[in-house]
């Protein structure tokens, strides 16, 4: 079996890693006293919020706000943050998770801060259903320009820990042949092309976990 590697936006100490894009965090300050829920669809958005708190302390306030979050990594980052954990979500797409919310935000006041590319239009579900929502943007992923010497060698098994991951490292990298690809989340996988979704190498993550990723994968045979 080839090596797994995780390919996304920073370096994991139990697995090699190829870091394909950077994170920049966006400012943002505004009123967060009449909002009653906030929704988290990344932990990048839980570190920007922490990032824009400490430099302007009325956005401190996020950490008392309702917060509905998809993702295990998500809601332990929130946790470990102080935030305010008060529904995960049961699925694992912005659509799917759009559908959980509407009984659940009939009424309120919503506070989706996001990146400033999404792929989910969960923002619009919620709009359409007369939810109201603010969704500024929170944070932006770009992409690094990588040496073709840190092309992953033939048999890699690798992991995209988001869409823009598999979309950056197409844009430094020839795709192999001989490569796996792995998507953590349904989002990812979709994002794949269809012929790389068509492919016995190509498989969807049974988690949304990258530890428990690579541990499993590391125990099957490809």
């Amino acid at each position: 079996m080839g090596e797994v590697i995780v390919v996304g936006y920073q370096e994991y100490d139990f697995a090699s890693s190829l870091v394909v894009g950077e994170i920049s965090y966006l400012d943002l300050c505004c009123d967060l006293s009449s909002f009653n829920a906030l929704l988290i669809t990344s932990k990048n958005t839980i570190n920007a919020l922490v990032y824009n708190a400490n430099q302007h302390p009325q956005m401190q306030e996020w950490i008392k706000i309702p917060s509905y979050v998809i993702g295990e990594g998500s809601a332990k980052v929130l946790l470990q943050n102080n935030g305010t954990l008060h529904y995960r979500a049961k699925h694992s797409t912005g659509k799917e998770f759009a559908l959980e919310l509407l009984p659940l935000l009939k009424d309120k006041k919503v506070f989706f801060p996001h990146a400033q590319k999404i792929v989910s239009n969960l923002d619009e579900i919620l709009l359409s259903h007369k939810i109201q929502v603010f969704s500024p943007s929170i944070y932006e992923v770009r992409p690094k320009k990588l040496s073709p010497n840190l092309a992953p060698k033939d048999n890699a098994i690798l992991l995209f820990t988001s869409p823009s991951a598999f979309t950056f490292f197409s844009q430094n990298f020839y795709w192999k042949e001989s490569y796996t690809a792995i998507a953590l989340g349904k989002t990812t996988f979709d994002s794949f092309p269809l012929n790389l979704k068509s492919s016995p190498k190509t498989q969807t993550s049974p988690f949304q976990n990258v530890a428990k990723t690579i541990n499993y994968f590391k125990n099957i045979k490809l």
